[in-house]
C-alpha cells in the first residue's frame, strides 16, 4: 500500500478509537453522579493523543505479523501472542504502581484515602489505555486495510 493510504487508514483508526472510547466510558458511568461526566471526554482525548505514538508501535506489530507466511501463524500471533504480552506488561505496570503507592504514606482522613485510591485507579486506567491502544489500532488497521482502496 502507498503511504497516502496508510495515513488515511491510521487517521480513520484514530477516529474510530476515540469514538469507541467515548461510547464505552459513557456506558460505564451511566448510573454515576453528574461530576463523572467529564471522564469520557478526558479519556477520549487521552486515546486520541496516545493513538499518534501508538501508530509507530502498530506499524511494527503489523510488519512482524506480515512476515508470517501461513494464515494460522498470523492468527496465533494476533490472537494469542500479542494479548499475552499485553497482559504481562499490564500486570508488571500494575505491580510497579502498587509498589510505589505502598511506599507513599497513607493519610488519616477518609476523603484523603478515597482521593488517593481514585488517583491510583486513574493511573491504572490510563496505563491500560496506553497499553491496549496499539493492539486495538493494529487490529483496526488490519481490518481497514481490506476495505480502503487506492484512489
Amino acid at each position: 500500500m502507498k503511504n497516502k493510504e496508510i495515513k488515511k487508514i491510521y487517521m480513520i483508526s484514530r477516529v474510530v478509537l476515540t469514538l469507541l472510547t467515548f461510547i464505552i466510558f459513557n456506558i460505564m458511568i451511566i448510573n454515576e453522579d453528574s461530576s463523572w461526566l467529564i471522564l469520557p471526554f478526558i479519556f477520549s482525548l487521552v486515546v486520541f493523543f496516545v493513538s499518534f505514538p501508538s501508530a509507530f508501535i502498530s506499524k511494527v506489530l503489523i510488519k512482524i505479523g506480515d512476515r508470517f507466511d501461513k494464515r494460522i501463524l498470523k492468527t496465533l500471533y494476533y490472537v494469542i501472542i500479542l494479548p499475552a504480552l499485553i497482559i504481562f506488561l499490564f500486570a508488571g505496570i500494575c505491580c510497579i504502581i502498587g509498589f510505589l503507592y505502598e511506599r507513599y504514606p497513607s493519610p488519616d482522613g477518609f476523603a484523603s484515602i478515597l482521593g488517593q485510591g481514585l488517583v491510583f485507579l486513574f493511573l491504572v486506567v490510563v496505563c491500560f489505555v496506553c497499553i491496549i491502544i496499539p493492539y486495538i489500532q493494529t487490529l483496526l488497521v488490519l481490518f481497514l486495510r481490506r476495505f480502503v482502496k487506492e484512489q
